[in-house]
Order: C-alpha cells, then structure tokens, then sequence
C-alpha cells in the first residue's frame, strides 16, 4: 500500500510540473515588467497602400542598406539617403552608410513631416524641394527631354569637412620628403633644377589626401603663380598644374580649404588665372595639364557658378575650335559631360547662411546648345582612317554630343554631313578589331537619336 501510495504522489507531481510548463509556454504577458524572455506583444499590424492592378506595399517606406524605389504616395522616414533616380525619375532611399564619401544626409516633404510617428527627430541637414521647384514635374518619368526648365535632382549636400583621418601608413620618412619638396615651394626664387624636383616628387605625393590637404594650406598660391607665369618652363608650369589637380581630386578637405583661405575671392585668385592661362598659352602638353587644373578647381562651393560668370564656357569654346589637339578636346568634352551635363555628378549649390536644415537649389544658368554644333563640326573634320585620329577623344565628343541632344532636343540640330560620316566611321569601326564595341555604342547611339532607329 506504501508503495502504492508513493507511486501516486510521484504521478501527481510530475502532472503538476507538466501542468506548470503548459501554462508558462501559452501565458499571455502581463503589461508590467516581466523578464527579459517573457514573449514579445503581438506586432502592430503596418498599414498598407493598395491599387488597383498594383501589389500593396507599406505606407511608411522601409528601408535596407542599398538603395530601393520609393513610392510617390510613402512616407519617407526621417534620417536616410535619398536620390533621384534619373532614368526612372522615381525616388530611391536607403540607409545612412557613414563610411560613403558622399556623407550623411535625410530628405523629409514637407508635407509628410505631420505623418510621421511623435517623438521623431530630424536630422540638422534636410533636403526638402526649392519653393519654386513644381516637384511633381521633376518626379513625372514621361517628362519630355527636350523641355529644359525642368529643375536639377534634389540631391544632398555633404556637410563641409574639416579635417581628414590620420593615415597610419604615412611614415616620418615620408613626411621628411614631403616637406623637404614643399619648401622649395616657399623660397623666393628656387632655382630651378630644385624646383623640378619638387614639383615632380609634390606631384607623386599630392594623390595622397593627407599631402594634398597640407599643400593647399602652405602653397595653392605658388602653385598657381608658377602654373600661370610665362616666366617659367613649360615643363615647370605642367608638374605644377598636376600637383594642384592631384591635391583637390576626390579631396573635398582640400577644396574646403581652397574657399576658407580666399573665400569670395577664389573666384579672381584661382579660377581667372588659370582661364587665362588656357586662353593664351600656346604648349600643347601644357594646355592639358591646364585644363586638368582647371577641371579639379571647379568643384570648390560654388565653382561652376564663378567659372560662368567669368565666361568659362566661352573661353573654352575660343580654346576647343583653336586647338588641333585632338586629346585636349577630349578633355574639354568631357568636362562639360562631368560637370554641366550629367545630372548625378552636378553639384547643387545652397545659399550660404542657411541654418534651418533646409537647403534651397540653385538653377544653374549655362547654356551649352551652341556646343551641339561645334562638336559636329569637330567629328566631320576628322579622318581616322589616316591614322590620325584619336579614339579616346572622339568616343568623349561623341558621349557629350548625346548628352546635348538628350538636354536640348529639337534645338539641337543634326549637320548634313553629320549622318554619312557616322555611316563611314561605322563601316571603318568593323574593320578595326580594336576598336570594339566601346566606339561602336556610342556611334550607334549618336545616329539614333540625330536620325531614328538603325537597322
């Protein structure tokens, strides 16, 4: 009976430790403070946006680490990275990546700040439309592309740099050298065999950011005394001109010190000289390096506007119909592509003083349909099949010449001799095994859109 008595007790016990697993893996919990493995509340159901014809997608756009459309009716959480897409004229966000070079930034509407969650704060840097910008226009894709009052993208606007990260890797040695080249750069009259060295040693180092920074601080004025004196060789003025290019290319630290050191006057201190050192020097080695200078300057806040309003769309025009320099035209194309044409490396200029965290786009008041013609004139002219032409150049005039004719539709005009020599240089393209499809594409792509479709 004992026996019998504890075996019963033994089954109550190990039914009540069953019963006691069941309830703690079904309870629901309570609103207090459980531990930190009692079972998440139930998901607050996302409200949903549905259309006829079209799959539901959330109100609020969720967002990944790479870039995903946004829907014209979502709400844009606050704090991420927005784009115009250009090809689609949609919007596109992702999550902030802090490591880009492109730099944090948010977009918010302005009216779909009052949809978002209470409590919600926004970014000291917001990207919001111009008050004169019609933004329906700007995101409608059936936009015609010959209407040229269409506003720019809304794009971001990287927060001025300061300073740069230390690189580990720079040793004292290396610093021991470049500073040895640098004052040479200080002395009043360096002669010249000193001079060389420098500037060929500054010119390997400046692609070094650290280096670059430190240049424009101690010697962007003698770098561009040197580059614009006759005084000096040639070959003197060119290593020059590539130093200062190296020193600002990809280094928005050193174009920010550019401005801080002249400030409204970098306009007359850097960009006037060198425009009038490529309107007048005649080396032809030297004219490259110059207009490589040149297209580095530019970048510094608000460098496109100072290069239009001192006529630098005019002096490069005087400077591409003189030239025989077939690369030197080149490198004039595709600056105007780079910088006034394609729209996802143009920079949109903000007024200064703005603290609010709004940022108002200023439309940039060049016009470039003229070039429409000269570079026709420049691709008709040229013989390639005597072996004197120059393939990297005329795939660059021929990408820009699309670019115009995309901007300025029927105010770019097809030449008459434009169409046969398409023809011809097609023909001698199939016969130059090297050339490739790389001159083949936009050859095809020029023809298609001065005269319809190709068979």
């Amino acid at each position: 009976m004992k026996k019998m008595q504890s075996l019963n007790r033994i089954a109550v016990l190990a039914i009540w430790i069953l019963c006691l697993l069941f309830n703690s893996a079904f309870a629901v919990p309570s609103n207090g403070d459980g531990g930190s493995d009692s079972p998440s509340p139930a998901p607050t159901p996302v409200e949903m946006i549905c259309h006829p014809g079209k799959e539901c997608y959330p109100k609020v756009f969720v967002p990944t680490t790479t870039f995903l459309p946004v829907e014209i009716d979502q709400v844009i959480p606050p704090g991420l990275h927005v784009r115009l897409n250009i090809g689609t004229g949609g919007r596109e966000a992702k999550i902030i990546d802090p490591t880009e070079d492109e730099g944090t930034a948010v977009y918010v509407e302005k009216d779909k700040k009052a949809e978002l969650q209470a409590g919600m704060e926004y970014s000291d840097l917001v990207v919001v439309p111009d008050q004169n910008i019609d933004q329906p226009s700007v995101l409608n894709p059936g936009l015609n592309s010959n209407e040229t009052d269409a506003p720019p993208p809304v794009q971001h606007i990287p927060p001025e740099p300061e300073n740069l990260k230390p690189n580990p890797h720079l040793t004292n040695s290396d610093w021991e050298t470049f500073n040895n080249a640098a004052s040479v750069l200080k002395e009043s009259a360096p002669q010249a065999a000193s001079l060389i060295e420098a500037l060929q040693t500054l010119s390997d180092m400046s692609h070094e950011p650290e280096y670059g920074v430190k240049l424009i601080e101690i010697s962007v004025q003698k770098l561009i005394n040197i580059i614009t004196s006759p005084e000096y060789a040639s070959s003197i003025r060119s290593s020059a001109a590539i130093t200062l290019g190296n020193s600002l290319q990809n280094n928005a630290v050193a174009l920010s010190r550019v401005k801080k050191l002249f400030g409204t006057a970098t306009k007359d201190v850097v960009l006037e000289p060198l425009l009038n050192a490529l309107l007048k020097n005649q080396d032809m080695i030297l004219n490259r390096r110059l207009m490589f200078a040149l297209s580095r300057t530019v970048r510094i806040h608000n460098g496109k506007q100072d290069f239009v309003a001192l006529n630098g769309l005019g002096a490069l025009e005087k400077v591409y119909t003189a030239t025989n320099d077939l690369p030197l035209r080149g490198k004039i194309a595709a600056f105007l592509q780079d910088e006034f044409l394609d729209m996802n490396m143009r920079e949109m200029e903000v007024k200064s003083g703005v603290k609010t965290g709004s940022q108002n786009v200023i439309k940039s008041m060049d016009d470039l349909s003229g070039w429409c013609e000269i570079f026709q004139g420049d691709l008709v002219g040229r013989k390639n099949g005597d072996g004197n032409g120059d393939l990297d150049s005329e795939v660059k005039v021929l990408a820009t010449l699309k670019a115009l004719k995309e901007k300025y539709g029927k105010d770019c005009k097809p030449k008459p001799e434009l169409k046969g020599w398409l023809g011809s240089e097609k023909e001698r393209v199939k016969k130059e095994e090297d050339d490739g499809e790389w001159i083949k594409v936009p050859l095809d792509d020029v023809e298609h859109l001065f005269f319809g479709a190709t068979a």
